[in-house]
């Protein structure tokens, strides 16, 4: 009686550890992937040209960080004194548009919810606070070039 009653206890502790161990893996399997890998994450902008005028701008600590909800555009260690700006990430036509809209100013952790102005975007190479699309040129998860209507970017990851 007693090695049936350990047994059974052995195989509920068993269930038990298992449900907890299947339940700790569901958890961990909610975390939202990158719906492009490539050319989601830290990205240095080297350089950009302005298609109306064909003059390229080479851009020192200028960064993107793209992720699937979000991008920011900020100077980091750099000299210029560039504000920071963030706006709402998105794809379209089979994610072959990188498409980022209603930029604001970024404050602490979030943003100031003050509509970042188009001035300062565009020493980033963006020239709408309200929606750009960039078209994914390349992107080979080392290097990027993305092109709107205002400028074609060059990227490298960071």
């Amino acid at each position: 009686m007693k090695q049936l009653s350990i047994n059974n206890l052995i195989n509920s502790s068993t269930s038990i550890l298992l449900t907890f161990l299947f339940l700790c893996l569901q958890l961990i399997s909610c975390e939202k992937a990158p719906i492009r890998s490539d050319v989601e994450g830290f990205w240095k902008l080297e350089r950009f040209t302005v298609l109306s005028t064909d003059e390229t701008v080479e851009c020192q600590n200028l960064y993107y960080s793209i992720t699937r909800y979000l991008t920011e555009v900020s100077e980091r260690n750099g000299t210029n004194g560039y504000d920071a700006y963030i706006g709402r990430t998105g794809y379209e036509n089979n994610e072959r548009i990188l498409l980022i809209r209603d930029f604001k100013i970024r404050g602490g952790v979030g943003d100031t919810g003050e509509n970042a102005p188009v001035e300062g975007l565009r020493h980033y190479g963006i020239n709408s606070q309200s929606e750009t699309k960039f078209q994914i040129i390349h992107c080979d998860g080392k290097t990027m070039t993305l092109l709107s209507d205002y400028a074609r970017l060059e990227l490298k990851k960071f």
